[in-house]
């Protein structure tokens, strides 16, 4: 037992006296290096801290008279289903209407948000209000038009301006009464149209991004990894993102900037926020609505509500609507120039928005568009092109009944797996970022695995830097003992294609934070 524990001693002592330590020292600097390339490559991220507020009067959110009776429920309701004919198109739309409701009623149409698109996406909203005696018309997003890397707010904003001739041609509807409900995406169509046909009677902007969609999507980012509690390393990636210009055109729309219509809104404005809402700058906005619209900041009038999100709700996106919300958006809707003198103008939950919206800044050209695709798919395939060599040589040889003459056992060894956990390192990150991306949209922290997922990756892209060393260190063993016969045509051509392919598979991982400090 003696002998075999000294014998195992032994050949640890032998391992250890193997292992060189000028080759760690590479390992450090051609980590360190990898970090050094990934920060400097930029842009970085450092969002500035907001300075202004957005200060409640009062924590009640209520609209207009606090003492008077609830206008929603006042009556019942009916709803119909009506064609509302477009420019080269037809939608459906569903319209609601008050039963019993005396004289010329007011009217509002329904301009929808990015995740909607079906006329029944605000029956909730449209059966409150018409419970109040407002008739509401809610049409189908137009969708022949409508992509993910195409959108027109202006033709949107003409397409749904034919759902506002729509409600003021129905009987028993005030025309010079008829406004306009935006929600999220569509808080950047309702000024254009807001703009382009002043005889609008009012606008209703409900979690309004305000600022152009790159800026809002950057800060929602932002804010979800924030919360997550993300490592800052990752945070760098967030310009990377939402800053690049996405390869073969499109997408044009996220650079919108709704400034010229804001400054020709002469309407009363309606804006509602709920302080859970992470994704939207709910001080900035509104303050920024108050500065530019032609009618003067005292045209605006601003609710907060405590523990709703995007939409106005609580929980999530199918939680249920405040009611405060929509009794104050009825009674508002009911006289929105009464309503808005009186006050108070902003009114509710204090909101907290800690940085600004800012302009995104642009990756530098070696990393935007097309060129970000092509350096990270030219890297696969310059890196799969090795294997196919090899693996070709082979049946070639075999074929042919002879040897194949590629790589020494060690070079090709080693080569593979350098090349098996460089493609890990992409595999996990990519991963690890959808993970991340996970818990953020649905506001979930998981500490262990955020931080625990990190060290991991970080620990694997070590690795893989690692491997390489060790493997150009053999390859260059094998040229001082065997020359260039000792790897052969094809072999020389695949190594390099796996070790070319490799190192730029790290400086994309790099590029993406794998490499940046743990703190």
């Amino acid at each position: 037992m003696l002998r075999r524990t000294t014998g195992l001693r032994e050949r640890a002592a032998r391992a250890l006296g193997r292992v060189p330590v000028k080759g760690v020292a590479i390992v450090a600097v051609v980590v360190v290096a990898l970090g050094a390339a990934g920060a400097l490559a930029g842009p970085s991220w450092r969002p500035k801290p907001l300075t202004v507020t957005a200060d409640p009067e009062t924590p009640d959110p209520a609209v207009g008279d606090p003492v008077a009776p609830a206008v929603v429920g006042t009556y019942p309701t009916t709803s119909r289903l009506v064609e509302v004919q477009l420019d080269g198109a037809q939608v459906a739309a569903e319209i609601m209407e008050p039963i019993g409701a005396a004289g010329l009623l007011p009217g509002v149409v329904f301009l929808h948000g990015a995740g909607t698109g079906h006329h029944t996406a605000f029956t909730e909203q449209a059966r409150a209000l018409a419970s109040a005696g407002i008739v509401a018309l809610v049409p189908d997003k137009r969708l022949d038009t409508y992509t993910t890397n195409e959108r027109d707010y202006v033709a949107m904003a003409r397409d749904y301006h034919a759902s506002v001739e729509a409600v003021r041609a129905l009987p028993g509807v005030d025309p010079d009464r008829v406004g306009i409900y935006g929600e999220s995406e569509g808080a950047w169509i309702a000024p254009v149209l807001a703009a382009e046909d002043p005889a609008i009677d009012f606008m209703a902007l409900i979690s309004a991004p305000v600022v152009a969609p790159r800026v809002q999507a950057a800060f929602a980012t932002d804010s979800y990894l924030r919360n997550v509690g993300v490592p800052p390393g990752l945070m760098r990636a967030i310009p990377r993102a939402t800053g690049v210009h996405v390869p073969g055109g499109g997408f044009d729309y996220v650079d919108f900037d709704a400034t010229p219509y804001m400054t020709r809104v002469t309407q009363p404005v309606f804006m509602a926020y709920g302080t859970d809402d992470a994704s939207m700058p709910i001080v900035q906005g509104p303050l920024q609505v108050m500065d530019q619209v032609a009618g003067g900041s005292d045209s605006v009038l601003l609710r907060y509500y405590a523990g709703a999100n995007h939409g106005i709700r609580y929980g999530s996106s199918t939680g249920p609507l405040v009611e405060e919300f929509l009794e104050g958006l009825a009674r508002w809707m009911l006289d929105p120039v009464g309503t808005t003198q009186l006050g108070p103008q902003i009114a509710g939950d204090t909101p907290v928005q800690r940085y600004v919206a800012d302009v995104v800044p642009t990756p530098r050209w070696f990393a935007d568009g097309q060129m970000l695709v092509w350096t990270t798919l030219g890297a696969v395939l310059v890196l799969a092109l090795g294997p196919i060599l090899w693996g070709a040589a082979r049946l070639v040889a075999r074929i042919r009944g002879r040897a194949a003459h590629t790589l020494p056992p060690p070079l090709a060894r080693r080569s593979g797996t350098f090349a098996a956990v460089t493609l890990g390192t992409v595999v996990v990150l990519l991963g690890y970022v959808y993970q991340i991306a996970q818990l953020a949209l649905n506001y979930r922290q998981n500490d262990l695995f955020v931080w625990g997922g990190w060290v991991a990756l970080q620990a694997l892209g070590v690795a893989a830097a690692a491997l390489g060393v060790v493997s150009v260190g053999a390859a260059v063993r094998t040229l001082r003992t065997g020359g260039v016969r000792a790897f052969g045509v094809v072999g020389g051509l695949g190594w390099l294609c796996v070790h070319l392919g490799s190192a730029a598979l790290l400086l994309v991982a790099a590029y993406w934070g794998v490499y940046s400090p743990l703190w």
